[in-house]
Parts: C-alpha cells; sequence; structure tokens
C-alpha cells in the first residue's frame, strides 16, 4: 500500500513510499483471496474439531461412560 494513496495515515516506518506500521508493512488483498483464505482456515477448523470427537469417542466405554444422562427426581414426603 502506498502513502499516497491513503494521506490520511501516518507512515511511522523507514520504508520511503510504502506505508509501514510498527513494523508491519500494510498491502491490499482480492476480496476473493480473502473469502478463499477464510474458506481453508474456517475447513481446517471443522476437520480439525471432527478428529478431536472421534478421538474422545473412540475412548468412550459402556462400563465408563464419558457423558451419561442422569435424571433426578425429588419427592416429597407426606411427613410433615
Amino acid at each position: 500500500m502506498r502513502i499516497e494513496d491513503h494521506p490520511e495515515l501516518q507512515n511511522f516506518g523507514k520504508t520511503s513510499g510504502n506505508l509501514e506500521i510498527g513494523g508491519l508493512m500494510l498491502c491490499k488483498t482480492p476480496t476473493e483471496m480473502v473469502e478463499q483464505r477464510n474458506a481453508y482456515y474456517a475447513d481446517i477448523t471443522r476437520k480439525q474439531a471432527q478428529a478431536v470427537d472421534a478421538n474422545l469417542m473412540r475412548e468412550n466405554d459402556p462400563r465408563m461412560p464419558l457423558f451419561s444422562e442422569k435424571q433426578t427426581t425429588t419427592s416429597r414426603s407426606g411427613r410433615g
């Protein structure tokens, strides 16, 4: 990103002509590339979550379940 394109921003870097803030050079990226990158990382995250769930359920044993639906009931006695 050229400093001439954005005069409202200050250039804090040493690179002449380029916009640099805090050691990071700012750049423009096409929207399509951003969407592809977001979809890629969303897919990676989904696959990792599935792998963790599959690994956890693989270790599930009916004799000692990891998840058990417990129902508790309360009753009042007629004494009083």
